[in-house]
């Protein structure tokens, strides 16, 4: 497999695990990071990727260690998803989330509950998640699966 993946992630921590496990699962593709939704967008508008790796936790726009704000908005990465429906891009997306659920104000969403939402909204698009634990390689093991099954559709 050779193309390129587009990995949006706003930690560090996190976006260096998952770049990292995508370099040694799919070493031809070259994997580029975007660190908010303003970011993944510019990059969209500038390049096709076979495949988009995203946190659904993330800011509107990059904030430098400096920086105040910036808080991750619980669903932000919902704007990419409304992006490329827009564009009319087709672009699988892998939804990479730390959090078993998501939280905005006093409404609580699993992760399970997101990913059928997701699909049934964005069927274009969405093609699975990944619950993600530094402490554990189950993650890892679950990137895997998906991207053996996609193999076919980022080609």
């Amino acid at each position: 497999m050779t193309g390129s993946i587009l990995v949006i992630e706003d930690s560090e921590t996190k976006l260096a695990s998952v770049v990292a496990a995508l370099k040694s699962m799919v070493p031809n593709y070259m994997v580029e990071t975007a660190k908010s939704v303003r970011s993944a967008v510019a990059a969209l508008e500038n390049k096709s990727f076979s495949l988009i790796i995203a946190d659904m936790s993330l800011p509107t726009f990059d904030v430098e260690s400096r920086e105040r704000g910036g808080t991750p908005r619980p669903f932000g990465g919902i704007e990419v998803f409304d992006y490329l429906m827009r564009e009319g891009l087709t672009t699988p997306v892998l939804v990479v989330s730390s959090y078993p659920a998501l939280v905005e104000g006093s409404k609580s969403t699993p992760l399970e509950k997101l990913a059928s939402d997701l699909a049934r909204d964005y069927p274009e698009t969405y093609r699975g998640y990944v619950y993600f634990d530094s402490a554990y390689s189950n993650w890892e093991r679950q990137l895997m699966t998906h991207l053996e099954r996609l193999s076919n559709e980022i080609l």
